[in-house]
């Protein structure tokens, strides 16, 4: 299992894991992709991976609090 560290890329499956997450937290809160609210989950869950939280349960979580 690769581990992810701030900097190193974030491989294809990994980043399908983030956008379904992404992508359920912007249906429940009605938001647009294009939105600057988007944009800002986006990068709050980029960051959040990379600093360790890849479970999904945890990462879900943590979008329902940002």
């Amino acid at each position: 299992m690769l581990l992810s560290v701030p900097g190193r890329p974030i491989l294809p499956g990994e980043l399908t894991k983030i956008e379904d997450v992404f992508t359920e937290a912007l249906r429940e809160r009605e938001l647009s992709r294009q939105s600057p609210e988007a944009s800002a989950l986006a990068a709050r869950l980029i960051e959040l991976y990379q600093n360790g939280v890849q479970d999904l349960v945890a990462l879900r979580a943590m979008a329902k609090l940002f």
